[in-house]
């Protein structure tokens, strides 16, 4: 028994040699690259569902305080096969990327309110539809004051829309596409759009001293998603996420923002970390708002700061123990799943 154990254990780590020495092997690494690089271009069909779902796709969960390894606020709506995209913060366009979502498939950018954590990648998202085919402007929906931030866009990127069009011609880089195809959003007046049984509402919501702020109710096929936005607690979003399957709320922990003031040697910062506290929803309330308005289930985005170790997300959520228990922490790539003609409701991570 030894002697084969022996042999055995000889014969694996010869494998491991010859599998290690062939890595170095032109051919073999031309091989392997070239797999890579298939899959790589081949799997943006594979995000979408083949059954029929709503489904949300966090692809930025931070507040603007810095937090390794997230991008701020954005989360990816998918009705079927369509995609809307509500807030693209500073870092999020790398994660939709990184997701291989399918950019044809994006029906139109919402944007929240003018803070720039939630609209710094509009450039970016118009450079990634636009190679991939988008044959219109790029679709914005957003509050008042939205047409000078994309006529701004518009403005600082002239030249890259030039020199890219003259580099790749009218086939690959149309200039009639070009640019920004913006609407401004009114407060509880639905969104006209082409997705069979899609019903987009947004409300105002209260963030002070922001002039003109908004969450979304999203329905599908009789699933529904409520986005909060930034806002404090003034009974909007309890009033739209009555008995739905999703709130997505921000959440500041106003416990963990006064522990960090009480360190910090910026006076700058302590002041900001002040002022940010009265036109942010406290995480109890969140959970308190989930509560009363019988939601079944709480996904907390954009934390307030974003917890960076497991102590502090343990800290920053333990107020919700025993407020509302069923609420997942979002990270960059939470995904929440709810199929059509179902109460199920599916929670996992794109990978």
């Amino acid at each position: 028994m030894k002697k084969f154990i022996k042999i055995s254990v000889t014969l694996l780590i010869a494998l491991i040699v010859i599998a290690l020495s062939a890595l170095n092997l032109p051919s073999v690494q031309d091989k392997i690259l070239n797999i890579g690089l298939n899959n790589l271009t081949n799997n943006s069909i594979s995000f979408l569902d083949k059954e029929d779902t709503l489904k949300v796709v966090v692809c930025g969960s931070r507040s603007p305080l810095p937090a390794p390894g997230r991008a701020e606020a954005c989360i990816l709506v998918e009705a079927g096969d369509d995609i809307y995209i509500f807030d693209i913060g500073n870092g999020s366009n790398v994660n939709l990327q990184q997701y291989q979502v399918p950019w044809p498939n994006v029906k139109g950018i919402f944007i929240s309110h003018m803070h720039s954590d939630h609209l710094a990648d509009l450039p970016d998202a118009h450079l990634a539809s636009w190679v991939q085919g988008r044959e219109l402007p790029l679709k914005v929906y957003g509050p008042e004051g939205i047409n000078l931030v994309t006529k701004g866009f518009e403005l600082a990127y002239s030249a890259d829309f030039q020199y890219r069009n003259d580099h790749h011609g009218d086939k690959i880089m149309p200039m009639s596409v070009a640019g920004y195809d913006t609407n401004e959003i009114k407060d509880n007046q639905y969104i006209n759009n082409n997705t069979a049984g899609l019903e987009i509402l947004p409300f105002a919501v209260n963030h002070q001293p922001v002039n003109h702020a908004f969450g979304f109710k999203i329905s599908y096929k009789g699933r529904s998603i409520v986005i909060s936005g930034d806002t404090i607690n003034d009974g909007s979003v309890q009033k739209y996420s009555q008995d739905i399957d999703l709130l997505i709320h921000s959440a500041i922990s106003l416990d963990i923002v006064e522990r960090i003031r009480s360190v910090t040697p910026i006076p700058q910062l302590d002041k900001i970390l002040f002022d940010i506290q009265n036109y942010h929803t406290p995480i109890e309330e969140a959970g308190e708002i989930a509560r009363d308005a019988n939601v079944k289930h709480l996904l907390i985005y954009h934390a307030i700061p974003t917890p960076t170790n497991n102590i502090m997300e343990k800290v920053f959520y333990r107020p919700l123990q025993d407020i509302f228990p069923d609420y997942t922490p979002s990270v960059d790539g939470t995904r929440i799943i709810l199929p059509v003609e179902s109460n199920e409701i599916i929670i996992d991570t794109i990978n």
